[in-house]
């Protein structure tokens, strides 16, 4: 797989993360395009696999082609993928790989959230890492605020966004001690719990989701070499504005163009 490929790919699956990417040098935003792809293959064995047991044991086959490439002799798996993560391996630390593959073990075992915290620490595990790993690929040297801000930013509001989704495989983002307060289970989430229940759920999610990206915000203007890594995240207020009520329902997502243009003026002023 090219990186045409990739960017075939993530046009579909993960366009905005691609959107920011394309404002990077070709040999930088290839490497991008790399690990947005190896987030897509792990993140998405939970959604296609209904058998924990098969999830687990495809997460293991990453895991373990992660660690190929971290060997005195190095292994590379054929497959598009690994081979393409090879040449990132002097800028993105091995753990911080088997990090993103770890997180989605309790995504396939669809373990419900203990609490709101927990919710916190999955997206710094995921969305957070990745863009930290982002940051090392474009070898933008910022503290660690910017990405674990921007990534709760960005995770907390997708994992809204996909509610009912998450909901279906146990994995609503919601704390199980308040879910139990409402009288309800994540089988009853699955199932539909209730507009009003749903909604007082997630709203500490929302309201952490809002925390996040305002410390971002105080942060101040993107830097420049950064902007690929980080740029998707001034798109969250778009998308939070476009939350429905009810957290069943699926939320209608800004105009293509919109965002095109959004990331077009942060490229310029770093706002």
């Amino acid at each position: 797989m090219s990186a045409e490929d990739f960017n075939t790919l993530l046009q579909k699956s993960d366009p905005d993360r691609r959107l920011s990417a394309l404002f990077a040098p070709e040999n930088v935003r290839e490497g991008l395009f790399a690990l947005y792809a190896f987030n897509q293959e792990v993140a998405r064995i939970a959604e296609a696999t209904s058998e924990s047991l098969i999830g687990e044991m495809k997460l293991t086959w990453w895991r373990d082609a992660v660690e190929d490439l971290y060997l005195a002799t190095p292994k590379v798996r054929r497959h598009a993928v690994p081979e393409a993560l090879a040449v990132l391996t002097d800028r993105i630390q091995r753990d911080a790989l088997l990090g993103l593959v770890e997180a989605r073990f309790d995504d396939v075992s669809a373990r419900p959230y203990a609490d709101l915290a927990e919710v916190i620490a999955y997206v710094d595990q995921t969305a957070g890492a990745l863009m930290q790993m982002a940051l090392e690929v474009c070898e933008a040297d910022l503290p660690d605020d910017w990405a674990r801000q921007g990534g709760r930013a960005w995770g907390l509001c997708g994992l809204q966004r996909a509610f009912a989704h998450r909901a279906s495989i146990g994995r609503a983002p919601v704390a199980s001690d308040e879910l139990v307060s409402e009288g309800g289970s994540a089988a009853m989430l699955a199932q539909g719990l209730g507009e009003d229940k749903a909604a007082r759920l997630v709203a500490p999610v929302r309201a952490a989701c809002e925390g996040a990206l305002e410390a971002f915000n105080a942060l101040g203007p993107i830097p420049a070499d950064a902007v690929p890594a980080l740029g998707y995240v001034r798109l969250v207020p778009a998308y939070l504005k476009r939350l429905p009520t009810n957290p069943y329902e699926m939320a209608p997502e800004p105009a293509l163009l919109g965002r095109q243009l959004r990331l077009n003026w942060l490229a310029l002023t770093g706002r």
